[in-house]
């Protein structure tokens, strides 16, 4: 899919980036290495360290990448849909695609969020802003769709389905998650569109 697409890079900072977002991604931040970040990267650990100081340095630069590929992939397959309710759906669509990738280990954010949590402050906001930023772009779909002023509101709820459906799917197995999360969705739209 999508948020993890391997985009031809040819910088060793960027191999470094490339390679510790899919191993940080399938294992976890604390359980893989430097060391194992750097032999399948194939490069020395002087290059490593010229590019980033500190391990948390690398899985910050990881998150700022994640959170680039993550967005353009989600806007690039929401963007062709034309109504306002087909590209809110969208969004539920592209997650359960993403929930029925091989190897889905779930959301990278609230894993770093978990991993490094009251540690390492820099993970923390980074994985808050990445949140933030859905919220935002949610706020944006919906607000053709209800009264003026609810669109912020109703997004925060939408990114708590979405972040509820990411649980389920990692923790079940059930990519379908994501399908009763957009019945949710369209329940707390309802609602909305009645009132």
């Amino acid at each position: 899919m999508t948020a993890l697409a391997r985009i031809p890079r040819a910088t060793k900072r960027d191999q470094l980036i490339d390679t510790a977002l899919r191993l940080f991604a399938a294992g976890g931040y604390h359980a893989v290495g430097i060391d194992t970040v750097i032999a399948t990267a194939g490069i020395a650990k002087q290059t490593l360290y010229t590019h980033f100081p500190s391990k948390n340095a690398l899985i910050a630069e990881v998150l700022r990448e994640r959170d680039r590929r993550f967005r353009a992939s989600l806007e690039a397959f929401v963007d062709p849909h034309e109504e306002p309710l087909a590209r809110l759906e969208a969004v539920f669509t592209w997650h359960r695609q993403w929930f029925e990738e091989p190897g889905f280990a779930g959301c990278m954010f609230n894993n770093a969020a978990a991993e490094f949590h009251g540690e390492v402050a820099e993970l923390q906001m980074l994985a808050r802003e990445h949140k933030q930023a859905l919220e935002r772009y949610l706020a944006g779909l919906l607000a053709p769709l209800v009264a003026q002023g609810n669109a912020a509101a109703l997004a925060a709820e939408f990114n708590l389905l979405l972040d509820g459906a990411i649980g389920v799917a990692l923790v079940s197995g059930d990519a379908k998650a994501a399908e009763r999360a957009w019945c949710m969705g369209r329940r707390l739209l309802g609602l909305k569109l009645a009132t």
